[in-house]
């Protein structure tokens, strides 16, 4: 053979639809509970592993099963548990939520920086050796995304 494999990647996309809110030092629309259909889009490099693949795709179908039709919350902002509901107050308002309608991210707040933060760590904890860099981009909408990039 003339050539050489230099490099290996998966790339993944998929929606889900959430709601969430911001906590900001500032008067903004966002301060309000809002939805947003995001849109992730995943890379991840590495070697193939003893199955022959980098990483499971199931398993980002799974995170995206966990966060779609859910209410995403900052634990930071829990100021009780009762029953089987959340209790957040923040911005002037005060929610009393199931928790099996809340995703609870354990970042300061929600913005799409930090949920995009939250989904790379999550696939890094299921990320083999062979795992050698992930980027997750998270899409608000079709003008706006936030992006991490985990190396190893």
């Amino acid at each position: 053979m003339r050539f050489k494999i230099v490099g290996r990647k998966i790339g993944w996309h998929k929606d889900f639809d959430s709601s969430h809110f911001l906590v900001l030092p500032y008067e903004s629309k966002c301060l309000r509970i809002h939805g947003h259909t995001y849109n992730v889009d995943v890379e991840i490099w590495g070697d193939l592993n003893e199955n022959g693949m980098i990483f499971d795709f199931n398993y980002l179908s799974n995170l995206i099963k966990l966060l779609d039709h859910k209410i995403l919350v900052s634990e930071e902002w829990i100021t009780e548990k009762k029953d089987s509901y959340i209790i957040i107050e923040k911005n002037g308002k005060r929610l009393e939520l199931p928790e099996d309608e809340v995703v609870v991210l354990n970042k300061p707040n929600v913005t799409a920086e930090l949920i995009a933060e939250w989904f790379a760590e999550r696939i890094s904890e299921k990320a083999g050796e062979n795992v050698k860099k992930i980027r997750v981009k998270i899409w608000e909408d079709p003008r706006s995304y936030a992006e991490v990039v985990l190396e190893y």
